[in-house]
């Protein structure tokens, strides 16, 4: 939803240039990016104020946004950020 919406970025490239441009809130990783790359982006996201929620390979973030493939999404809403969250641990989603 925040994707269509126009509240999220896909792929490493714009998921960085959002983290630095202070625009990203959460940042969603597929357990199957490297170990480097995952790195990488969490520090980017410690320096910048983001948080990381890493989701297993059942969660498919390319397929749920509609973009095969997709490995990295920021979400640049606090709403649907905190949603996000709230349902990953096991909330509504609406808290």
């Amino acid at each position: 939803m925040a994707y269509r919406a126009g509240r999220a970025l896909a792929g490493s490239a714009a998921g960085e240039k959002g983290l630095r441009q202070r625009k990203v809130c959460l940042l969603l990783m597929h357990e199957a990016l490297s170990e480097g790359t995952r790195g990488e982006f969490e520090r980017l996201c410690e320096r910048f104020g983001a948080d990381v929620l890493t989701v297993s390979a059942a969660d498919d973030l390319g397929k749920a946004i509609g973009k095969p493939g997709i490995m990295l999404v920021g979400i640049t809403d606090a709403g649907f950020a905190k949603a996000i969250q709230n349902n990953y641990h096991g909330g509504s989603g609406s808290e």
